[in-house]
């Protein structure tokens, strides 16, 4: 019986033979040695817990391994407002803020972004002349696929947004667009954060310019966009009408 077995696998074709794949542990071993055709390797980094991931196809199947985790991965924690405290030395962290908003070592950035809340906060006046530049690399924060850098610099938004309000309108655009986007997503915990700093930004920048500024966003082609933009726009008109009322407007 074996060695009908023997002779039937050894008429299989080579090519057959090369997508035959056997299961050992989490991975895929092939029979033959592995070719361009029918082997590809994609090396992932999980970002969030430090491990690496390696995925490896064969015949249209797949399996894949996990290294040890990464013994430098952390974990973050996520600071209220209400719970952050003034800066110890604010001159020496103005000096080396924008260098270190700007790093290749997320560490880095994420405790920059929590000086610029603190900072925001306590210090407001002082960030002032550097405030575009700090923005606008809080937006390139929001944009980086590591969530937790992602969720730091939303907090880190809404702080300046609360402080500095109006002072932001000139570069207000790109922040406003990576909220509705961040508020749109699927990852619930950056969309709740995002949403949050949304909402809070009707109540921090006066109704009329923040109502032009949301106006493109209404007809986004992202109907969450839509959506986002136009619960921000119901907030900002019915912040306006009390305002109004408060004036003695008869609406």
């Amino acid at each position: 019986m074996s060695d009908i077995a023997v002779k039937k696998f050894n008429s299989i074709l080579p090519s057959e033979r090369r997508n035959s794949c056997i299961k050992k542990g989490t991975m895929k071993v092939m029979l033959d040695p592995p070719n361009d055709e029918n082997l590809h390797t994609i090396q992932s980094v999980s970002r969030s817990n430090g491990s690496i991931a390696s995925k490896v196809s064969c015949g249209g199947l797949s399996g894949h391994f996990e290294a040890p985790a990464d013994p430098i991965a952390q974990e973050i924690e996520y600071i209220p407002s209400e719970d952050l405290t003034p800066i110890g030395d604010v001159e020496k962290s103005l000096l080396t803020l924008l260098h270190r908003l700007d790093s290749k070592e997320w560490l880095t950035v994420l405790e920059a972004l929590n000086h610029v809340r603190q900072l925001s906060i306590f210090n407001a006046s002082e960030m002032v002349d550097i405030l575009n530049a700090v923005v606008s690399l809080v937006i390139k924060a929001m944009k980086n696929p590591r969530s937790a850098l992602c969720k730091t610099a939303i907090m880190t938004s809404a702080d300046l947004l609360k402080a500095y309000s109006d002072q932001l309108l000139e570069t207000f655009d790109p922040l406003l667009l990576q909220l509705l986007l961040k508020a749109s997503q699927d990852k619930k915990f950056v969309c709740e954060e995002a949403e949050r700093a949304l909402f809070g930004m009707t109540t921090w920048i006066t109704p009329n310019p923040l109502l032009q500024k949301l106006e493109p966003y209404v007809t986004h082609r992202n109907p969450r966009v839509r959506a986002k933009a136009a619960i921000c726009v119901s907030k900002s008109v019915s912040r306006e009408s009390m305002e109004l009322k408060i004036m003695g407007w008869n609406l």
